[in-house]
């Protein structure tokens, strides 16, 4: 009975040596990509508004005009309306004050 085990088991990894012959023959190229993550934080040089140019925040502290600003700058009016069509616009427009990058790592992957 011993003899029957191991004589399956011999043909069972002479049939795994042959299939990995046939995949080493055939797989001639492999597709290698690099990837590279990191996080980027960016200040912008500040644009400074002058609350009495928008009556919309008259009679609000300080809190409530940030806050108001922080839901509406895309559709607010630019400081400078000779320029930007939004504050949203005169804000990404601003030149790089300090920036920095975080969390690099670097990797490669395949198809």
């Amino acid at each position: 009975m011993l003899g029957g085990t191991l004589e399956k088991i011999l043909r069972q990894r002479r049939f795994s040596n042959i299939l990995t012959k046939i995949k080493t023959e055939t797989m001639a190229k492999i597709n290698v990509y690099r990837t590279e993550s990191y996080d980027t934080w960016i200040l912008k040089e500040p644009v400074e508004i002058d609350t009495d140019n928008y009556p919309e925040m008259e009679g609000m502290t300080e809190e409530e005009m940030k806050d108001y600003i922080r839901d509406n700058y895309h559709d607010m009016k630019p400081v400078n309306g000779e320029w930007y069509d939004s504050l949203s616009e005169e804000l990404d427009s601003q030149d790089i004050r300090r920036d920095k990058i975080t969390n690099e790592d670097q990797d490669i992957m395949f198809d």
